[in-house]
């Protein structure tokens, strides 16, 4: 690997999976033990025991003291390596040993006993593919400029100086003693976690690892690598320990601009500096969880011109010489955009690098302004996750993934679910008495809006406790503002402080409504009780009458004026029914939301009844806010003027579009001029993101019938970017299909 090399490589893979384990897709907290030596700490069987017995002593203390006594025992006992090959450390117990033993013991406490008159209607609609109700710890990103500022030992001294003011001025609550002790006892076990890599690098002679960490374990970083390891500290602890997602290593190019700017003073060549970055990037990659790791670059400065600078290029320059797939890169694109930046970025996703995202940094400023941030914090919004944006120090959860679908099932059924025939309590009129399209549409808004209500309902009954289910003393300490309310950032002491609606197959649910207004009620092809019939049976004996549905050009994603409308108009009753209302009391903020549906396409597909627009059942669902499966008939043009109809203004969970292109007309100069000009429409219409497959079906194909040969094929999968061999054969054939479908 250019800047790494192989053995170098080769090592840090062996990091975090073992060589010879069999690929599991969705765990990216596999331990890999081979590489450490028995005295840098205790086997991980040994520190399980040990968490158990801490537990035992300690569960009746409150909950962030419990919990950050056993994440320092495990700091404190973990097996290390600092091999002179690598510049990060490695850690040994990095599968969220927390969870196994206490996370899940409070889940169970939470669920199982406190709340368990919600757990029927949990069941109801996740067992049936309507929406699923799981509390999210998937979604935070830290204050990175207060860690960069401060460092490990700055942010616990900030937190005890706050602490200590408060207490100046009135007694603190057992709550907010609790808070402020977590915390302390988190960062100092962090301390001293440095101070022990450290030693270890030392005895493994790997000095430049044990300076660096030196350094960062008694102030704030100074240099480059200092801050890249600050960052992969925090990100390995937090994730992997604290267990709680980190969804962005920061704004890179502007928080590490500083650093890098004043390594180039001191003397340091550029050419040390791309290494630097490579193996920082080498960590991610080796990991290689399924999601991707996001790291954003890009967006406004304060006088309105570009933040793209000399480290953003570097930063694409040394990722595209990689070869990698991971981090996932968002980039943050306005007209104040370099047109060669973007062309580099461009010319990366035509030669197959899908890592790149494109999102709207106009449209984010706008949107979060619409909901309540100052202009300064919309400017410099995070980028998260997916394509999701947020304000700096806030916390928005929400795994709540809404099948949009399931409302026309519904009404076909009585109120309940058209395969399993479970009763979901809203009874809609007789099929017969529907005379007028309209009537069906308001009895599907009617629907829609009955089921979001019992899913807010219940979210909103359970976030109460999702800190007390995992308190997260690391991440509180890296915002302020948590320490000045002395709360968890899940329990309301964020900057701001929202719950998700995932709305997602909004084009399945808008071609189908367009082909039942289309064919029963405008050419009276059939009635409602004869599609019944059909979708019921699904579609046998009538495969001529499916034909005519999958084909019929009034599909979402064409530019079509039907199907586009109920897209746009279903995206604007979502909005009018969700944003803006209180979500769970303690957290004291409110619901947004967004259309991005992860794997749902799959596993909801799975549950849903066939669908007037010609899908079978079991069939997957559409993605995000992109066509149904091979319905972008029209190109790639036609896609971003249909998604761009949908007002994505107010919209933090993204209204993105998943763009599939055809390798021939993005060749050549020509080529690279036309896809600059398509993401130049698309941010000028106000769309929100964007994510690029350049595939044919031909090389799909061939990369199905001989893996070997493809093995680094890359295909981006909703909002994040994978190998093809990494993919099902399922999912893969779905890819086929959407590239026949190219022009």
């Amino acid at each position: 690997m250019l800047y790494v090399g192989k053995e170098s490589y080769e090592y840090i893979k062996s990091k975090y999976v073992r060589p010879t384990a069999p690929v599991e897709r969705f765990n990216r907290f596999q331990r890999a033990d081979d590489i450490y030596e028995e005295n840098s700490g205790l086997a991980p069987d040994k520190i399980y025991e040990g968490i158990k017995e801490l537990f035992d002593k300690t569960k009746n203390e409150p909950h962030p003291v419990c919990k950050a006594k056993a994440f320092a025992y495990v700091l404190d006992s973990t097996r290390i390596n600092c091999d002179i090959r690598d510049r990060y450390p490695a850690i040994n117990m990095i599968d969220r040993p927390l969870h196994k033993i206490i996370i899940n013991e409070w889940s169970r406490e939470v669920f199982d006993e406190k709340l368990h008159e919600i757990a029927p209607i949990r069941h109801l609609y996740e067992s049936n593919g309507v929406c699923t109700t799981w509390p999210d710890y998937d979604h935070s990103v830290p204050t990175w400029k207060d860690i960069f500022s401060l460092g490990f030992k700055g942010l616990r001294d900030r937190a005890e100086n706050i602490r200590s003011n408060l207490q100046k001025e009135r007694p603190l609550t057992e709550e907010e003693a609790a808070f402020f002790s977590g915390i302390k006892i988190t960062y100092d076990a962090i301390i001293r976690f440095v101070k022990r890599c450290r030693a270890q690098a030392e005895k493994q002679n790997n000095f430049r690892l044990a300076a660096a960490l030196k350094n960062v374990g008694e102030k704030a970083p100074e240099t480059f690598y200092e801050a890249e390891l600050v960052d992969y500290i925090y990100f390995m602890l937090c994730e992997h320990v604290q267990g709680l997602q980190v969804r962005s290593l920061s704004g890179f190019d502007d928080e590490l601009y500083p650093f890098f700017k004043s390594d180039l003073k001191k003397g340091v060549t550029e050419e040390e500096l791309r290494v630097e970055l490579a193996f920082f990037f080498a960590q991610f990659a080796a990991i290689d969880n399924y999601w991707g790791q996001p790291v954003f670059i890009g967006g406004t400065k304060e006088d309105g011109g570009s933040l793209v600078n000399e480290l953003s290029y570097l930063f694409l320059e040394v990722y595209d010489k990689m070869g990698i797939h991971n981090p996932k890169v968002q980039i943050k694109v306005g007209k104040n955009t370099p047109k060669p930046f973007l062309e580099k970025a461009l010319d990366m996703v035509r030669r197959g690098n899908n890592c790149i995202v494109f999102v709207n940094d106009e449209l984010i400023q706008k949107s979060l302004i619409s909901l309540g941030a100052t202009p300064e914090q919309a400017r410099t919004a995070d980028v998260k996750g997916c394509y999701e944006y947020a304000v700096k120090g806030a916390y928005s959860s929400g795994m709540n993934y809404f099948n949009l679908v399931k409302p026309i099932e519904f009404i076909f059924h009585e109120g309940k679910d058209g395969l399993s025939g479970a009763d979901f309590g809203l009874t809609p009129p007789d099929l017969g008495s529907l005379d007028t399209f309209d009537e069906f549409y308001n009895e599907y808004k009617r629907q829609l809006k009955y089921h979001i209500g019992k899913i807010m309902e219940t979210v909103n009954v359970y976030e109460d406790y999702l800190a007390y289910i995992n308190p997260q003393s690391m991440l509180a300490a890296t915002c302020d503002h948590n320490l000045y309310a002395a709360k968890d950032p899940l329990e309301g002491g964020a900057v701001k402080n929202s719950t998700t609606m995932a709305f997602g197959f909004l084009g399945d649910a808008a071609d189908s409504l367009a082909m039942i207004k289309k064919y029963v009620f405008d050419k009276k092809l059939l009635t409602l009780s004869e599609l019944k019939v059909v979708l019921d049976n699904n579609f046998e004996g009538n495969e001529e009458l499916r034909l005519l549905f999958h084909s019929d050009p009034d599909k979402y994603g064409n530019n079509r004026d039907l199907p586009d409308f109920f897209a746009s108009d279903i995206a604007d009753f979502c909005k009018s029914v969700v944003i803006g209302k209180p979500n769970a009391k303690k957290r004291g903020g409110f619901w947004i939301i967004g259309f991005h549906v992860a794997r749902m396409s799959y596993t909801f597909g799975l549950k849903t009844l066939a669908s007037p627009n010609g899908r079978r059942q079991g069939e997957e669902l559409s993605k995000n806010c992109s066509a149904s499966m091979g319905q972008n008939k029209e190109g790639p043009t036609s896609a971003v003027l249909s998604v761009t109809k949908i007002n994505a203004l107010g919209v933090p969970g993204d209204v993105s579009l998943d763009l599939g292109i055809h390798p021939t007309t993005v060749k050549g100069d020509l080529g690279l001029r036309s896809m600059y000009s398509l993401l130049m429409t698309f941010i000028d219409r106000g769309g929100h993101a964007v994510q690029i497959n350049v595939f044919d079906a031909e090389t799909l194909r061939a990369a199905q019938k001989n893996p070997e040969m493809y093995s680094d094929l890359q295909i981006r999968v909703c909002g994040w970017n994978v190998l093809w061999n990494n993919i099902n054969k399922t999912e893969q054939d779905g890819f086929i299909r959407q590239a026949e479908s190219l022009v």
